[in-house]
């Protein structure tokens, strides 16, 4: 994940946020959930910072969007909670390039369901 690419990402985030009014912080991670980029707008709750981070290495170790395992936990499939890692909470997106996880967007600060969809737009 080169760090251009990881700040496009984030940046698309950030506007897509703003324009709901909503405060965030967005992490881009590589593909082994190490931290490319970050940044937060002002006003965003400082526990987002680590909420982002996170998300986004949950989606890339698990090559999914964290949405899923939320899903999952809310299912009944409570292992997903042990798991080392792991948030499942929306936020989370992998960013796929030619068929191949290259990172993830984890974004923090809305609820859940507001976290998920921001982060989905921004990744399309």
């Amino acid at each position: 994940m080169q760090l251009t690419l990881a700040l496009d990402y984030i940046d698309k985030a950030l506007h897509l946020a703003r324009e709901r009014g909503v405060p965030v912080a967005v992490a881009v991670v590589d593909a082994a959930g190490h931290l490319v980029a970050f940044k937060k707008d002002d006003g965003t709750q400082l526990g987002s910072i680590e909420l982002a981070l996170l998300k986004a290495r949950t989606s890339a170790l698990f090559l999914r969007p964290t949405e899923a395992m939320e899903t999952a936990l809310h299912a009944g499939k409570t292992m997903i909670a042990t798991l080392p890692n792991m948030l499942p909470a929306g936020g989370g997106v992998p960013i796929v390039l030619n068929g191949a996880v290259i990172g993830a967007l984890g974004l923090s600060g809305g609820e859940g369901e507001t976290d998920a969809r921001l982060a989905e737009a921004a990744v399309r």
